[in-house]
């Protein structure tokens, strides 16, 4: 009866270690402050306002870093379209603050997940689905079509002021050019992940659990 219930007490132990799960996610990472919404494309193509494009031709993404550990769960990009559909957003992991996705169709294991994101005709920020954990280190989040099922075309409005220096990338899959830096082009993106800290357990918690773990192998 003594192990049952060092068992349990040992379960609890490590159940309070774990992260809970929060109601609302925290924004761990955007990269611009949501400018004015509702632009149309036409907006864009008479030059009131820059864009980027979000399709098969081109990918738009931004470099990230993380300093603790983190479970994302939503990302989310300020886009428009002229006729709506989809588009995939994309984790990447990179080696450092210079790096680059180590493929250009997304298929290679630094690509750690991805989803599908709708298009709205006139800009709006559109979310996504994304949950996983993630360790500190540097990652892109990257936005495109023509993969993962995507098949939409449209672009991301560049109205966002931006917040620091957000390191913009970019990858034209048609041209067989490699990834590029355009921070010292484009600017003013809306690039958004959300998400939780993994809290870390205490030492008084660990120190718990260890006495715990040893005195049940003794008894």
């Amino acid at each position: 009866m003594k192990r049952i219930a060092l068992f349990v007490i040992l379960f609890f132990a490590l159940t309070a270690t774990l992260p809970q799960s929060p109601a609302v996610a925290d924004i761990l990472f955007e990269s611009g402050t949501l400018g004015p919404t509702g632009i149309s494309w036409q907006d864009a193509l008479d030059g009131l306002v820059g864009g980027s494009s979000v399709s098969n031709t081109v990918f738009s993404g931004v470099r990230f870093e993380l300093t603790q550990r983190v479970a994302i769960t939503e990302i989310s990009g300020h886009v428009f379209s002229p006729a709506g559909g989809d588009f995939f957003g994309a984790i990447v992991a990179l080696d450092d603050s210079d790096d680059f996705p180590n493929s250009g169709n997304l298929s290679t294991p630094d690509v750690l997940g991805h989803t599908l994101l709708e298009f709205p005709i006139a800009s709006a920020e559109a979310f996504g689905n994304l949950s996983f954990p993630l360790d500190p280190g540097w990652y892109a989040l990257v936005l495109g079509s023509g993969l993962f099922g995507a098949t939409g075309n449209g672009g991301m409005i560049l109205n966002n002021p931006d917040i620091g220096n957000p390191s913009y990338i970019a990858f034209q899959p048609l041209s067989g050019v490699p990834w590029i830096e355009i921070s010292q082009v484009f600017k003013d993106f809306r690039f958004v992940v959300y998400g939780n800290i993994i809290p870390e357990p205490s030492s008084v918690m660990l120190a718990l659990i260890a006495f715990l773990l040893s005195f049940i192998h003794r008894i």
